[in-house]
């Protein structure tokens, strides 16, 4: 009570005095105002605290009631330019209807993952682990495994919503694949944060941004929906992400499991397939996996197992700023 006295005393003295000149009358009004505050606390249920305010800034998206179904819903939108083939350039705007709890549970998963012990993720020590860059690729390919796996079945509905843009403008397979990149390109740059620093593709959509490689799981997912083979490429020297996809065409790539992909930046619009930022053009450092294969092995890229360690000052500890083209 000496807090609360403190801050009431000053209106006290300028309305009544009653500290000065009649402490003792006043004694008993402050008696009463005391037991009035100590029913008010002893009848009232101290509130829970939800602390997940100020962990993060990601709650960010709006959760409607569809009228329909009666479900909780996110409404996410996005727009952009788009030139096809054909140079025709159009601004387009997709619109998709999330559901709520299919945003959280991916969104769980995540967290699920980052509390994961190696046992749990089925990674062994043995001799095959050389240096911390293997045991790092060996570990987040892992991650981006499971993630992939996790997220391929609810983008249903999403490529429902893209298909039908495909129909109106009767697009060629090539202006299907380059519409697709182009969106997930444009979507905002920033950082997830939280204890992977990743979202998972429905949290890239519904929070209406991602970084490097929670953009390109997103893009992974849906050119896989789409036919489209991809891999995905990492880099623990870099400490960036990018999708490969699988082709004859000119440019940056590696093999893997026998065929070529190519590198794609989906950070920023502009980057097309084949072209490596400058930033990161040291294509050893690169580890290239089909997350989504059968014949998944984290062990596949045997050139990559060997770094040099005299550039390793040179290494960034973060990850990068997203790449823009030059």
């Amino acid at each position: 009570m000496l807090e609360a006295e403190n801050l009431m005393s000053p209106h006290y003295q300028s309305r009544s005095g009653c500290f000065k000149k009649v402490f003792f009358g006043c004694s008993g009004l402050f008696f009463v105002f005391f037991v009035i505050i100590i029913l008010i606390i002893v009848s009232a249920e101290i509130p829970e605290i939800d602390f997940s305010f100020f962990e993060t800034n990601k709650n960010s998206y709006r959760i409607d009631t569809d009228s329909t179904t009666n479900e909780k819903v996110i409404n996410s939108s996005f727009s952009w330019s788009f030139v096809d083939s054909k140079m025709k350039r159009r601004k387009y705007e997709l619109a998709f209807k999330l559901l709520e709890r299919e945003v959280k549970e991916a969104m769980d998963y995540i967290d699920l993952l980052a509390k994961m012990s190696y046992e749990d993720l089925g990674i062994k020590f043995n001799q095959r682990y050389i240096d911390p860059e293997t045991e790092s690729e060996v570990i987040w390919a892992e991650v981006y495994r499971r993630v992939y796996f996790q997220s391929f079945p609810k983008m249903k509905p999403i490529m429902e919503g893209i298909n039908k843009i495909f129909i109106n403008e009767k697009y060629s397979n090539r202006d299907k694949a380059i519409f697709v990149i182009s969106f997930v390109q444009n979507i905002h740059y920033d950082r997830p944060g939280g204890a992977l620093d990743l979202f998972p593709p429905l949290g890239t959509l519904a929070y209406k941004f991602g970084d490097c490689d929670s953009k390109t799981l997103l893009l992974y997912v849906l050119l896989e929906k789409m036919n489209v083979d991809c891999a995905m490429f990492w880099s623990s020297y870099y400490k960036h992400a990018m999708l490969g996809v699988a082709g004859s065409g000119s440019g940056d790539y590696k093999i893997c499991n026998g065929k070529k992909y190519y590198f794609l930046e989906t950070t920023y619009p502009g980057w097309e397939i084949g072209d490596l930022p400058p930033d990161f053009n040291k294509i050893r450092f690169w580890y290239l996996q089909e997350i989504d294969s059968e014949n998944y092995n984290p062990f596949s890229e045997d050139d990559n197992k060997n770094i040099d360690d005299d550039n390793s000052s040179q290494r960034n500890d973060n990850k990068p700023s997203p790449s823009k083209p030059k």
